[in-house]
């Protein structure tokens, strides 16, 4: 995680997205925005695990592509909930940020990290579980910055055209040779 991140920040990735962005109707038509931010570092809690902290001394609060994580002072606990409205026992959860509609959520009792839908049902999924990873380092380095960044949003399966394809920030990491 922290490898590819410095590595971001020394090719000055920010500013070749916004440039990409600028140079390209299609680019600016889809999306709103660069694909990536990578905010001045934050020192969090000690309460908070390890991974998370050592994110946030890298980049407080990054934007990957679809994935934003909040400030650390809009981290909130948010119950999960099935189908049927009934709250799941998922552990002691915080949110700590968002892949469009859906959360970015850290169990603090194990350090898993994982994206969670809550219209799964809508979307044709067995569970609002999209994704998941051990450690915020292991999401960072494989999803936001590595080959699983095309599941954010559930399986292939579920989609009728393959979003990620064209999604400026996947054929970025593709480029860097993290996907």
């Amino acid at each position: 995680m922290s490898a590819k991140i410095e590595l971001l920040l020394r090719l000055d990735a920010e500013e070749e997205l916004e440039r990409r962005q600028e140079g390209d109707d299609e680019f600016s038509e889809n999306y709103d925005d660069a694909r990536l931010w990578l905010p001045e570092g934050v020192e969090l809690p000690e309460v908070l695990p390890a991974g998370l902290r050592a994110l946030y001394a890298l980049t407080a609060h990054p934007q990957f592509g679809d994935l934003r994580f909040s400030s650390h002072h809009d981290f909130w606990p948010q119950p999960l909930i099935d189908s049927a409205g009934e709250v799941i026992d998922a552990g002691n959860t915080l949110t700590i940020g968002r892949a469009e509609d859906q959360s970015i959520v850290l169990d603090l009792d194990t350090d898993t990290v994982f994206i969670f839908d809550f219209l799964y049902f809508r979307h044709g999924l067995d569970s609002g579980f999209v994704l998941r990873c051990d450690s915020v380092a292991e999401f960072v380095s494989t999803v936001a910055l590595g080959p699983r960044y095309p599941y954010i949003h559930g399986p292939h399966e579920t989609w009728r055209e393959p979003w990620w394809l064209t999604d400026p920030w996947y054929i970025y990491l593709k480029e860097l040779g993290f996907a």
